[in-house]
């Protein structure tokens, strides 16, 4: 079986990925932008180019009168290795809409077509008002979700999913939800396959027994950690306020604070303005594993206030309870409320601050909700479960279809 993968990069996470799901049996084509052009991933985010059990294709790129990237060497492509399958995500299969001559290509080679989603800030078909309960923000916290121009980009982009998905043989969705929203826009449940996310978690979970008998490296502390880019998107000032207002019941404790980005000096001259000097450490930006773990190890709770995703199976890795809001979808499979940690109010730094103060004040909670997070990614998502979700959706489709 062969399958076409299109994606912006190649990441430190999706790679693991891709080469477990080619020695589960299945031939992977990854086909990026050309290195100059890695317009779909965002800033900051760690890219490889190193050897791999999968294929890599260049593609040249255009942006489409849409606004967005076109693979403009995909059809060659699709052509020269007539795949069993094509995955196209975001924001790719665009093309499979606008692009008749790529429709027509797909039939004629009797190339499966499976759209990949998170889904993400996708409402349900026909429901625009979706947007005023789930605000989209670029990365600057600039709000997109308003204005006429935004509201008929949402409508059109709304049948184009519809038009997308009755062509589609079948759906890989990152989070569960997709179970809610795939069917309004009349996809079949049989089609929907939630094969949720992961990190490289075998190589973590390695480091993890590494890190176990080594000698500290952090002096001992109730260390509340975040991991991340330095992003205001990322609301790692909303983290900061709240620790702001709980940190003198605790004298022992520390919020670090790991990454680098354009938001550093701004989040640096907030905590001096709050008197946090000295129990906010900004430890910049660490890609040692082991010294991560380090950090991760030492750590008390995980805290992501905002976008993110991937950085939370890392810390269920390192048995941390999580408190989170809104990230990227996948949190709600990965933390349940009260179960492995905690989620606070979407943007309110009392509501985060209350969820910190809990953990910090029991400590039995926080220990039992950790060993809930490591045996939720030991037993359900992790990087052996998630690429046998994906070779379970591709024979399904093509068994599906010859039936």
């Amino acid at each position: 079986m062969k399958v076409v993968f299109t994606m912006g990069g190649i990441t430190h996470y999706l790679s693991p990925l891709l080469d477990n799901i080619v020695r589960k049996g299945v031939d992977v084509v990854m086909v990026i932008p050309s290195a100059k052009d890695n317009r779909t991933i965002g800033k900051g985010v760690k890219l490889i180019n190193s050897e791999a059990l999968y294929q890599v294709k260049y593609s040249e790129v255009k942006q489409g009168w849409h606004g967005k990237t076109i693979l403009t060497d995909l059809k060659m492509i699709l052509d020269e290795e007539k795949p069993d399958i094509v995955v196209l995500g975001w924001p790719y299969f665009l093309q499979y809409f606008f692009d008749r001559q790529l429709r027509l290509l797909i039939k004629k080679n009797n190339i499966k077509l499976v759209i990949r989603e998170i889904p993400f800030q996708v409402p349900p078909f026909g429901h625009l008002g979706y947007f005023k309960k789930n605000p989209v923000y670029d990365e600057n916290m600039v709000l997109q979700s308003r204005g006429m121009s935004f509201f008929i980009r949402a409508l059109c982009t709304m049948y184009i999913r519809k038009f997308v998905y009755k062509h589609a043989d079948a759906t890989i969705n990152y989070a569960s939800c997709a179970y809610d929203i795939l069917p309004s826009y009349g996809v079949n449940k049989d089609k929907i396959f939630v094969t949720y996310n992961t990190s490289d978690t075998e190589s973590l979970l390695r480091q993890r027994k590494a890190v176990l008998s080594a000698p500290p490296l952090l002096e001992k502390k109730q260390r509340i950690l975040h991991i991340g880019r330095l992003v205001k998107w990322k609301r790692v000032d909303l983290l900061i306020g709240a620790y702001a207002k709980i940190y003198l019941d605790f004298p022992n404790s520390e919020l670090t604070i790991i990454g680098n980005g354009p938001e550093k000096e701004n989040l640096q001259s907030l905590v001096e303005g709050l008197g946090l000097k000295g129990k906010v450490v900004f430890a910049g930006a660490i890609y040692d594993p082991f010294t991560l773990g380090q950090y991760m190890h030492e750590s008390s709770i995980y805290v992501l206030a905002g976008m993110g995703g991937l950085s939370i199976n890392e810390a269920m890795c390192y048995s941390l309870p999580v408190i989170c809001s809104v990230c990227d979808g996948t949190e709600k499979d990965l933390v349940q409320d009260g179960v492995n940690g905690y989620y606070f109010e979407n943007g309110n730094v009392d509501s985060l601050a209350k969820c910190i103060e809990y953990l910090l004040r029991n400590p039995q909670i926080m220990e039992a909700f950790g060993d809930v997070s490591l045996k939720k990614i030991q037993e359900e998502i992790n990087l052996d479960t998630v690429s046998s979700r994906f070779v379970e959706a591709f024979e399904k489709t093509l068994f599906s279809l010859k039936k």
